[in-house]
């Protein structure tokens, strides 16, 4: 694998950046924050137990990956690598904790290890493919992970940041599945939150899914779920929806959305994928201390008649 060096600086601004960063053996023991900046990535790039993932939209886009990616980052291809699976005639759910395990260690990642999920920014929307893998690692036990904030875009974006070539074979390590229910909602605890009203219901769908205009192919019916608020990804995210908005921002979407900082949570979409990134945003960036993906979504609880569906009225 070749690393290029994009400017005669760089040298000098690594070596700076190294010697400011953590000691090695303390790196996966910090506390890690759920975003990281790519200053932050450049300083602690070469240290010990760090595993960087760039995430990608399907295993077609490796020749991307080839051709200009994070030194020592690992591919993987979101819809292809199996971080999703069909369960009980659900598609696209977390798969069961031996089956992911293997998938986690796959790259690389042991229990031990800090990692940095990357979005790749090749296909709109890797942002929330990127939050769904965090999310995973997250349940099944991995605390320290980051996703770096505007993920290749914002690495690319500065010159002195190196870049390297070619095809990248991850070594494989043993991971350790330890599965955190609190994370997960199912469709029971939706149904009885209809009645309780314990929780608030987020629907992290564009506006005219949510409304009822438009469908989802895996959801057998239009609209959201009675009492649920309408937060779209969109909403939250950076122009090219590869990054997170700053505070002020978030929480202005969230009032207009009429969202609690301070309620405990569901958040839903079609399959946990664009929810995870509600999840993230509430949950790890501004610290909402009790929030849980429903990951059979739309598609789930639209496959028993019984459960109900509305027309939503989303404010954006």
């Amino acid at each position: 694998m070749f690393t290029k060096i994009r400017s005669t600086l760089f040298a000098g601004v690594c070596a700076a950046a190294l010697a400011t960063s953590a000691a090695p053996a303390a790196l996966a023991q910090q506390p890690a924050a759920p975003l990281v900046t790519p200053a932050w990535l450049l300083a602690n790039l070469h240290q010990p137990g760090l595993v960087v993932v760039e995430v990608y939209d399907n295993d077609s886009q490796q020749p991307a990956f080839a051709a200009e990616h994070i030194p020592g980052a690992v591919f993987t291809g979101f819809l292809d690598d199996n971080w999703r699976v069909t369960r009980d005639n659900v598609p696209q759910m977390l798969p069961p904790d031996d089956v992911i395990g293997k998938v986690i260690g796959g790259f690389g990642i042991s229990n031990n290890s800090r990692v940095v999920l990357v979005p790749a920014g090749a296909t709109t929307g890797d942002f929330n493919a990127t939050t769904r893998i965090y999310w995973t690692l997250r349940i099944e036990g991995q605390e320290n992970v980051s996703i770096l904030n505007g993920g290749d875009h914002a690495w690319l974006a500065n010159s002195a940041d190196p870049v390297a070539t070619g095809a990248v074979t991850p070594v494989a390590a043993t991971f350790t599945a330890h599965y955190n229910p609190a994370l997960f909602a199912t469709g029971a605890q939706i149904a009885a939150n209809l009645t309780t009203h314990d929780r608030q219901m987020v629907d992290a769908r564009p506006p005219a899914q949510y409304d009822g205009k438009v469908k989802s192919p895996v959801a057998a019916k239009a609209g959201t779920i009675p009492g649920a608020l309408n937060l779209p990804t969109g909403a939250l995210e950076t122009a090219d929806l590869e990054g997170v908005l700053d505070k002020p921002a978030l929480l202005a979407a969230l009032a207009k959305a009429g969202v609690s900082t301070a309620k405990p949570t569901f958040t839903f979409c079609n399959t946990g994928h664009l929810a995870s990134a509600d999840w993230f945003i509430l949950h790890e960036v501004l610290n909402v201390k009790d929030v849980a993906l429903y990951d059979g979504s739309m598609a789930e609880w639209t496959q028993n008649p019984a459960h109900p569906v509305v027309a939503g009225n989303s404010a954006f």
